[in-house]
């Protein structure tokens, strides 16, 4: 199974925020997107799960092609997704953000349900084992109860990324997983991303924590100015010349933040030195 954009471009009347990008996604490997604020990394997810319709080219899952399909459609293909934003259910409870999810799969047995109560409890039960055995993975089934929108921020990351993985997916778009989290949060979300890897999956995480990135993903997209810049392993996109002088920074600049860093530390120490005579 493999994602393919294939020559994928999109534009905003005259601006081009993705320029011609080609590259694939496999199976069983975590791939990271990583690029200046402004490259296109999530016009590129917002076009696979069909957010944005793609202006030229073509977004291929196996031999379905995303880019033709409507939004529910994508996600019925078995495109999962998070946001930058979190976007949860706020007034449901933290398991009924996960059975949402199986509505429009079990709609159609609805009518059964009704007429032999027996399946219905049956089905139910199902679902709601399924949903609850994602939120103990993620350490939420305690909290299956509350509303989603009474859970402090780390959760609610948690949960849409929870929410995501409740039909199963054979990929799985994460959108700045980490964004708003503390060091503490970051490192137990790593550890939990990193046991979803799976045979069966394509997991692409956008992100700009660059431990986060390089600690978890097996391979690496760098974009700049919507443009693919550069792919390869971390140790590849850390050994870059192109990728250094586009988004990491090379050694001298690392050196010279950490000179300005140390000036700045000493010359706040000099004047709290100061106020305390």
């Amino acid at each position: 199974m493999s994602l393919i954009f294939d020559n994928l471009t999109k534009r905003y009347g005259s601006n081009t925020a993705i320029d011609a990008v080609s590259t694939r996604f496999e199976r069983g490997v975590i791939h990271g997107i990583i690029g200046p604020n402004g490259a296109g990394k999530s016009t590129l997810i917002n076009m696979t799960a069909g957010s944005y319709p793609v202006t030229e080219g073509a977004i291929t899952l196996d031999d379905t092609r995303l880019d033709l399909l409507a939004k529910y459609q994508v996600a019925n293909a078995g495109i999962g997704r998070t946001y930058q934003n979190i976007r949860l259910f706020d007034q449901m409870t933290v398991l009924e953000n996960l059975e949402v999810c199986f509505y429009d799969r079990e709609k159609s047995g609805v009518v059964a349900e009704v007429l032999w109560p027996p399946a219905a409890r049956r089905r139910y039960a199902a679902r709601r084992e399924k949903c609850l055995d994602i939120l103990r993975f993620f350490g939420l089934d305690h909290m299956a109860d509350l509303e989603a929108g009474s859970l402090p921020y780390g959760r609610q990351r948690m949960l849409e990324i929870a929410r995501a993985l409740a039909q199963s997916p054979k990929v799985l778009l994460l959108d700045e997983p980490a964004a708003g989290l503390n060091h503490h949060e970051t490192a137990e979300l790593t550890e939990r991303l990193a046991a979803l890897r799976s045979p069966e999956r394509i997991m692409i995480v956008v992100e700009h924590d660059m431990d986060l990135v390089m600690s978890l993903c097996d391979r690496i997209t760098v974009l700049h100015h919507g443009k693919l810049l550069f792919e390869g392993t971390p140790a590849e996109v850390q050994a870059s010349r192109d990728v250094q002088f586009a988004y990491l920074g090379t050694q001298n600049d690392i050196e010279d933040i950490r000179a300005a860093a140390a000036a700045r530390r000493a010359f706040l120490g000099i004047r709290t030195r100061r106020r305390s005579h």
